[in-house]
């Protein structure tokens, strides 16, 4: 038993030197800044300690809900479009789609938006929506559609949609990837034997091959909140939060509370209590689809 104790031992003392590095490194640039943070925001600009009073700043001011509201309607119209939009094409390609070469292609293509950067992205997105020069007021107008300009970035809610566009195109090929791996992995034997049945393909989608993508969404989901909850380089290029406040996301409103107003007492604050929400939200979603079900 003693042997087999300092066998045990060994592993583990080797796994633990293996970790040490990836430990070490996600301590310097993930605890360490934490602290630096949940330290700020106890603290007034001259070091003093205030309590919440940073908390109370930050929840008791109206821009923080009017920004929630902006980054929750924004991820009403990203989200559920991406999803099914990136579901379709995968199965679509799935299913119509045998050569591989072709399929080889159209991955070639759905990882292009993905390593644009998108500081590039808002940039051509600018050109395209601008009223003046924009590309898309031009065909428009050529093609008789409409005979004066839309303010696409100038109003509201097509500035919100504008913004949300950007979005979809980039990130509907992320979850076209992730669900297209995910349906090479439903067995081929079942999918036959549905077939041989006569089973429609809303049937061998909704009893077979959604079984096998349950997991994928929760990944989707994991990742596409945590990208629409700091998303900021292309909204800030085209719109810079306006007109008014109709697209400043929580992002964006962070920002100019740090940089525009100088208040970092606040956003600290507004830091921590954006980090313990998503760890809430995160919670919630791993229970509401969990990893496996019977």
């Amino acid at each position: 038993m003693r042997a087999g104790r300092r066998r045990r031992s060994h592993p583990e003392r080797l796994a633990y030197t293996i970790l040490l590095p990836a430990l070490g490194t996600v301590f310097v640039i993930v605890t360490i800044p934490f602290i630096i943070v949940v330290i700020q925001s106890i603290t007034a600009d001259d070091g003093s300690l205030v309590g919440l009073r940073n908390f109370t700043r930050a929840l008791g001011n109206p821009l923080l809900y009017e920004a929630l509201r902006a980054t929750g309607f924004y991820a009403l119209l990203v989200l559920p479009t991406e999803i099914l939009l990136g579901l379709a094409f995968a199965l679509f390609v799935h299913r119509t789609v045998r050569r591989p070469g072709l399929r080889a292609a159209i991955y070639v293509l759905a990882i292009l938006p993905l390593v644009v950067p998108p500081v590039a992205i808002g940039v051509v997105a600018r050109l395209i929506y601008a009223p003046s020069y924009g590309v898309l007021n031009v065909i428009l107008e050529r093609l008789g559609v409409m005979h004066q300009e839309i303010l696409w970035l100038g109003d509201p809610t097509l500035a919100m949609f504008s913004v949300a566009s950007v979005d979809i195109w980039q990130w509907t090929p992320f979850v076209y990837l992730v669900l297209f791996a995910g349906l090479q992995t439903v067995p081929k034997e079942s999918v036959e034997a549905a077939q041989v049945d006569g089973a429609s393909w809303w049937t061998q989608f909704r009893y077979i091959e959604l079984f096998y993508l349950r997991p994928l969404f929760l990944l989707i989901l994991f990742f596409r909140v945590a990208d629409v909850i700091r998303v900021f380089d292309h909204v800030f290029i085209l719109t810079g939060g306006g007109p008014g406040t109709s697209t400043q996301l929580l992002s964006l409103y962070l920002y100019r509370v740090e940089f525009k107003f100088f208040d970092a007492g606040q956003a600290a604050a507004l830091a921590v209590v954006v980090l313990v929400s998503i760890s809430v939200l995160y919670t919630l979603i791993t229970r509401a689809l969990p990893l496996e079900r019977a």
